[in-house]
C-alpha cells in the first residue's frame, strides 16, 4: 500500500490560520475566516502575499486559543469553527459538543461541553472552553472556564478548571481532586478540593472533605465538613495541561 503524502502547512494572507494541504496546492479556501487565496510561489507556506480582492478590508480582531498539547497560543478568527495548531498540528474545535448517550470519544474544544442527563463520556482526553455536567465522565476533565455540575451520581472523572459551580440540588461524591481557581457549593459535593482562590459554600450548600484554599465563605445555612488549610500566599495558577 502507497505511503500517504505528505501535508504542508500553509498560512491563510487574511487571518493568519494554518491548514494543512498537500503540497502542490494552487488555491484553497481558509477554514477559518473562508477567504480564497492561491498558493502561488511567493505566498506559499509565508502566507505574506497581498490578494487584491482583500485590499483595504479591516482586519478583525482573533480570538486566542492555546494548545494543551504542546502549550502555544494562536489567533484565529471568531467566526473559525475548527483550528490546527501551528506548533504541533494537533486539531483544535471551537464549537459547543452536546453528549446525549455513551460516548468514548476524545473531546478538544474551546465552545462548551454538556453531558446530558442521558449521556456519559468516557476519556482520557477532555478539554473544553466551559462545561455543564448533567451525567458521568471518566477521565480527566480540563476547563478553561466554568464547569457546572448537576447531577445526583458518583463523579468519577478528575476536575482541573477556572471555576467550578455545584448546583443547587446536586449530590456530588468525588474520588478524585477537584481544582480551579474558585469553587462555589449550592449543592452538595463529597470530595477533596484544591483552590487558588476562595471556597464559597451558599446557603444550603454543603461540602464534605478536605479544602486546601486561599480563602473560606460559609454563608449561613451552609455546611462545611472535614479538614481545611488555609494558606492566604497560595498563588493563582492557570489551569494545568
Amino acid at each position: 500500500m502507497p505511503a500517504p503524502t505528505p501535508k504542508t502547512p500553509f498560512r491563510c494572507p487574511v487571518c493568519g490560520f494554518v491548514q494543512l494541504e498537500p503540497p502542490h496546492l494552487v488555491s484553497t479556501n481558509c477554514r477559518s475566516c473562508g477567504a480564497h487565496y492561491e498558493a502561488s510561489a511567493e505566498g506559499v507556506r509565508a502566507g505574506t502575499a497581498e490578494l487584491p480582492s482583500f485590499a483595504g478590508r479591516k482586519a478583525e480582531p482573533g480570538k486566542p486559543v492555546h494548545c494543551l498539547k504542546c502549550g502555544r497560543t494562536h489567533e484565529v478568527s471568531r467566526k473559525a469553527q475548527s483550528t490546527i495548531c501551528p506548533g504541533c498540528y494537533a486539531p483544535i474545535e471551537l464549537i459547543d459538543v452536546l453528549i446525549t448517550a455513551h460516548a468514548s470519544r476524545a473531546v478538544d474544544t474551546r465552545g462548551q461541553l454538556r453531558i446530558g442527563p442521558k449521556g456519559s463520556l468516557a476519556n482520557p482526553w477532555i478539554i473544553c472552553g466551559s462545561a455543564r455536567i448533567e451525567g458521568p465522565f471518566q477521565g480527566h476533565l480540563r476547563c478553561e472556564g466554568e464547569v457546572r455540575l448537576q447531577l445526583q451520581k458518583p463523579c468519577g472523572g478528575r476536575i482541573t478548571a477556572g471555576s467550578v459551580h455545584i448546583d443547587k440540588k446536586s449530590l456530588i461524591d468525588s474520588a478524585h481532586l477537584i481544582e480551579a481557581e474558585a469553587v462555589t457549593v449550592q449543592g452538595t459535593l463529597r470530595g477533596p478540593v484544591h483552590c487558588t482562590g476562595t471556597v464559597h459554600i451558599l446557603s444550603g450548600g454543603r461540602l464534605e472533605g478536605s479544602i486546601d484554599a486561599r480563602g473560606l465563605i460559609v454563608d449561613k445555612g451552609g455546611t462545611r465538613l472535614g479538614p481545611c488549610r488555609l494558606r492566604p500566599d497560595l498563588a493563582p495558577s492557570a489551569v494545568p495541561a
